[in-house]
């Protein structure tokens, strides 16, 4: 609210620091993309709605060799419940329809097979400022995936072979491989997942995620071949999408913190979905850290980078008799 000197100008801004999905929300695109883009979309939404005998086995997507080479690497990863895991893709997931199936399996969102390790691997942000993405349609993903099996390739070295410097839940440095960053699903925080699930969550989870991210490419090119206008060329589309939209996100945020005047002069700004390395780019920014005390939850989530902060004008501060403690405040 806004007032009188005994009232606190305050704003809320939730700025989804884990959204760059390009193809979340209907965009309009100017000039000549506006078309294609247009019929890309009508294409996709005819095909998840009335798939017919496009909606084809999981296995025809995700194919059993690529299953194969991801047991191989998961279990150098020392993952136990491999042998759960491969009866279930092979009487289960391996079978399923593409969308029916898959895409449209509730149960599949309510245990967070798909989703859960999506939020640890789709956008990471290393300590040294550079951000990686996982090969993927859902994110700023720069490399051409649309040939199933190039993707794969390109999927396989992202979460078995590469590297990550970020910061565990002590806010200490770690280098690791990407799929060290996967957590357990448990059944006590998601009751929808079966203990035996639980047990082999870290396996079952990468399957499911692997499935999705061929499926979703899949879609694309399906629908890409079958447009009105005739063959449309997504990935093109979806690198200029993204830098509409996703690339300098975190630039872009901050300047808007700092330059308009409804955030610049607040008394209190409280952010939403904050990533790790947003919060130390806030407290260096000179302006902005000039105004503000960046308050962070003493359990400030490196890795999820969905942290809840809060902007105090010191000014405020100062009259109402001090800073807490290094900007820091109690709960997550």
């Amino acid at each position: 609210m806004a007032g009188g000197d005994g009232e606190l100008k305050c704003v809320t801004w939730n700025i989804a620091a884990i959204n760059n999905n390009p193809f979340e929300y209907y965009l309009t695109l100017p000039g000549e993309d506006a078309k294609p883009y247009g019929d890309l979309m009508v294409a996709v939404q005819k095909l998840i709605d009335a798939p017919g005998i496009r909606d084809v086995p999981v296995s025809e997507v995700f194919l059993p060799e690529m299953w194969a080479r991801l047991k191989g690497a998961m279990a150098e990863q020392g993952w136990s419940g491999l042998d759960q895991v491969e009866e279930r893709w092979l009487n289960d997931f391996s079978k399923r329809k593409i969308i029916e199936g898959f895409l449209k399996d509730k149960d599949l969102g309510s245990k967070r097979l798909a989703s859960m390790p999506d939020r640890f691997t789709n956008t990471i942000n290393n300590s040294d400022g550079s951000v990686v993405c996982r090969p993927a349609i859902i994110n700023n993903y720069q490399g051409d995936v649309s040939n199933l099996k190039s993707w794969f390739d390109q999927w396989f070295h992202f979460m078995f072979v590469s590297e990550v410097s970020v910061k565990n839940r002590k806010g200490e440095l770690e280098s690791k491989k990407v799929c060290s960053l996967l957590q357990k699903i448990t059944k006590a925080k998601y009751p929808a997942v079966t203990e035996d699930e639980e047990a082999i969550s870290l396996p079952l989870q990468t399957l499911c995620l692997a499935i999705f991210d061929a499926i979703l490419i899949h879609i694309l090119n399906t629908a890409a071949s079958s447009a009105v206008t005739g063959a449309i060329n997504w990935h093109d589309m979806k690198v200029k999408i993204c830098a509409a939209l996703v690339v300098d996100k975190q630039s872009n945020t901050i300047n808007i913190l700092a330059g308009q005047p409804t955030y610049l002069n607040a008394d209190v700004i409280f952010l939403q979905e904050v990533a790790g390395a947003f919060i130390e780019r806030l407290e260096k920014h000179p302006q902005l850290g000039d105004r503000f005390v960046v308050l962070v939850p003493q359990a400030a989530d490196y890795v999820r980078d969905q942290n809840s902060i809060i902007l105090v004008a010191k000014a405020r501060l100062g009259e109402a008799g001090g800073v807490p403690e290094e900007g820091i405040f109690g709960g997550g």
